[in-house]
């Protein structure tokens, strides 16, 4: 049913290859060094002002050119970088004992 309603509206569902965002530069000038640097590899790259950060700047491409890009950006595969914890003097774990071979 729904399929129909969606051929009778005319929307056409999701775009083939969206737009994601690849990096974010805290000035124009990165921002530009990474928009070269992606084209001069063919890739292109759209750069927006970030909504959030005023004066920061955004690069995004074609998702079926992300990792490409990322790599080229010197960026890691992954979306979010883990970073060690830094402990909290009233936060404190246990730790499990390791099992001892018995002999």
């Amino acid at each position: 049913m729904f399929r129909r309603l969606r051929s009778v509206l005319g929307h056409g569902g999701r775009e083939a290859d969206p737009v994601v965002k690849v990096a974010g530069m805290p000035t124009r000038r990165d921002a530009e060094t990474g928009q070269e640097a992606l084209e001069a590899k063919g890739i292109k790259a759209e750069l927006t002002e970030d909504p959030h950060n005023i004066g920061a700047f955004e690069l995004w491409v074609r998702a079926s050119q992300e990792p490409q890009a990322r790599l080229i950006m010197g960026l890691s595969g992954r979306s979010v970088i883990r970073l060690t914890r830094k402990r909290v003097a009233g936060d404190v774990r246990e730790e499990r004992e390791k099992p001892r071979n018995a002999k």
